[in-house]
């Protein structure tokens, strides 16, 4: 019987203050972990869908048939061409040639198209929009040392595995050229139409794209690309879908970066990119995001005591509220309600969901 175990009410006692002085020392611990400059070790992402395929996957399962990327574009232009160069090269693209040498035989690539099983009758738009990605950031590299290419590659694999539509993933493979490539909207909207031009549009830093803008303070630079960001993700949902997958893949790899950027991505994640995940109903993004920005922004010591889940619930108090004051703070975004209007894209999403339901049930 409960009661006739119960314990003495002196040690009950002693047990609220042993939880008081527990919780004090976490709110004192978390300042300082919140303050912390040590970069935790190197660990591996934690996982949406990061399954490793064998080689081969039969037809009957839903693969696409397997590509051959023998061969390099070579006569493609360098990131550093000129935009006169670029539409030289575009308009004798062939759609079915080869993807770059830097993608060849590499597993992400064959990864991608697995989860892009269900667009498999628009393969060849899919391969020429990783062909034009490709091509446009030849010669670049992430910190990590890999081609820049696998960047747009795996966001467009994690677009996949949400089940977005082809523009969508075409999007997710193109996000980074107009900002980081000669490669110009116009061309991207003659090649995939605009749809996905305005995608990438609203995916792309204005201030990559705008001289006056690239003049600007770090801060004040930072607040005109959310304000065009948070612009166009209130036109489209689909650009809220893809930043979130862009965003996603570089706290995957955000390893590699200087211990003072990752403490500034990761409490941006927190403050702008995990409540967008959570206004849509994106779960499983939400919680990878708010995971990988935890990681980043305590010690190990903190992380090990406490654990992930209850440093993940103090981060976001910590940064409640922030992106919802941002929307009402700034003037062009409260007058066109776009706070509104990103709420209203969770029903989008569900509807997105359901559809798959059903049609992954039948």
């Amino acid at each position: 019987d409960f009661h006739q175990h119960s314990k003495p009410a002196n040690f009950r006692s002693a047990g609220a203050l042993e939880l008081s002085a527990r919780m004090g020392f976490l709110a004192f611990a978390l300042a300082l972990g919140a303050l912390s400059t040590r970069a935790p070790l190197p660990r591996t992402g934690i996982g949406m869908c990061r399954v490793v395929h064998s080689s081969t996957l039969p037809v009957g399962a839903g693969a696409l048939p397997s590509m051959a990327l023998s061969e390099s574009v070579l006569n493609a232009p360098a990131a550093t061409s000129s935009s006169a160069d670029w539409a030289r090269y575009i308009s004798s693209t062939d759609a079915c040639a080869a993807s770059s040498s830097a993608l060849d035989g590499r597993d992400e690539l064959r990864s991608f198209h697995r989860s892009a099983w269900y667009l498999q009758d628009h393969s060849l738009v899919l391969r020429r929009a990783v062909q034009v990605a490709s091509a446009a950031h030849e010669g670049q590299c992430r910190k990590n040392g890999e081609p820049f290419i696998i960047h747009p590659v795996e966001t467009a694999k994690i677009l996949a595995d949400l089940k977005m539509d082809l523009d969508t993933i075409v999007a997710g493979l193109l996000h980074d050229t107009v900002e980081d490539t000669p490669l110009t909207l116009l061309q991207v909207e003659d090649l995939f139409g605009s749809s996905v031009a305005n995608i990438v549009k609203g995916d792309s830093k204005v201030s990559k794209l705008d001289e006056q803008a690239a003049a600007l303070a770090p801060e004040a630079r930072r607040e005109l690309n959310h304000r065009n960001m948070l612009l166009a993700m209130g036109a489209d949902w689909r650009v809220v879908v893809v930043k979130l997958a862009d965003r996603l893949h570089n706290m995957r790899t955000l390893e590699f970066m200087p211990r003072h950027k990752q403490v500034r991505i990761a409490r941006e994640t927190i403050e702008i990119f995990v409540p967008l995940a959570r206004r849509l109903g994106i779960d499983a993004l939400e919680y990878e995001l708010l995971q990988h920005s935890v990681s980043y922004l305590f010690p190990e010591e903190l992380l090990g005591l406490f654990g992930l889940e209850l440093l993940g619930h103090w981060a976001r108090l910590q940064c409640w509220g922030v992106l919802d004051e941002f929307l009402l703070r700034d003037q062009v975004l409260s007058e066109l309600d776009v706070k509104t209007q990103l709420s209203s894209h969770r029903e989008r999403w569900v509807q997105h969901v359901n559809y798959w339901g059903v049609a992954l049930a039948k």
